[in-house]
């Protein structure tokens, strides 16, 4: 079941920039994989930040995060063998409760495919596990969708191959690519994270939490290891401190509407990507 609200997540293509090989860049995904299920986001967007990537980018940074979101049975299907998914074994199980196979009547089946290309005239090109190719198949009418995202198919004929689109998988969330300016491009309570940011406390989560409720819920941006969302954007801290305590937005502005440090009394230096989805999001995503 989803939540009323919806949740976005972006982190950057440099968010595993610091592991020291591909074993741990997987794990540290995993946690990011971890979050996104724990907290039903419905969709997690991998921004660039290429001046942060240091071996693995964007592409590996979308493949492990995408097969994560996969269910488990469609995953070797979907997914193929690749470099970037050689260490996959030690990502953590996300215990989504994934809705796949036959429809009640027994007269069709459904699954679900991975979008690889969006082509002209309302076509993309779907893997799926009705054969070793892609297969190219008709969007419905009203529907958007963008490379890398999941969708259900409702397959009539496996010989020959009659399928449709019939939308979006309700489970899980969706894994896609987008700046972040187009990720923040929505009716959504758009939120920085940075230490730099105004602190947040019990009365201003209060403000907080039923402005997010009006909004349609909350897309979050998050920074990574020793590079946070200041520097990806050319700004000091002194620059967010002082537009946040002046109530001025910060600019250059993408789209947010919140700079937001939402774990005030860090007792490390640093915190982790990963250990600040769970902090920030398990504040947020309180109920009134």
């Amino acid at each position: 079941m989803r939540t009323e609200d919806g949740v976005t997540i972006c982190v950057p293509s440099s968010v595993v920039r610091e592991a020291e090989d591909d074993r741990e860049a997987t794990r540290k995904l995993g946690y990011v994989a971890r979050a996104a299920a724990v907290f039903r986001a419905d969709r997690l967007v991998v921004f660039p930040d290429r001046e942060g990537e240091r071996r693995r980018g964007g592409e590996y940074v979308r493949a492990v995060l995408g097969y994560a979101a996969t269910p488990p049975e469609l995953r070797k299907d979907l997914w193929g063998e690749r470099d970037a998914l050689r260490y996959v074994g030690v990502l953590p199980p996300l215990r989504v409760s994934w809705r796949t196979g036959s429809s009640p009547d027994g007269d069709e089946s459904i699954t679900q495919g991975l979008v690889t290309e969006v082509g002209p005239e309302g076509r993309v090109r779907v893997n799926s596990p009705l054969g070793e190719h892609p297969i190219s198949l008709l969007v419905p009418s009203g529907m958007e969708v963008e490379q890398g995202e999941r969708v259900t198919i409702r397959i009539s004929s496996r010989e020959p191959v009659r399928a449709r689109i019939t939308g979006k998988p309700e489970d899980g969330f969706q894994v896609v690519g987008a700046d972040l300016s187009e990720a923040l491009d929505g009716d959504e309570l758009a939120v920085a994270t940075s230490r730099h940011g105004e602190e947040l406390s019990v009365s201003r989560l209060g403000d907080i939490v039923p402005d997010a409720r009006e909004a349609g819920g909350y897309t979050v941006a998050f920074g990574a290891p020793e590079r946070g969302l200041p520097e990806m954007l050319g700004l000091s801290p002194e620059d967010v401190r002082t537009a946040v305590s002046d109530g001025r937005r910060v600019e250059p502005d993408p789209g947010f509407d919140l700079w937001l440090n939402t774990i005030p009394a860090q007792g490390s230096g640093v915190v982790r990507t990963e250990e600040a989805l769970f902090a920030t999001l398990g504040s947020l995503t309180l109920t009134e």
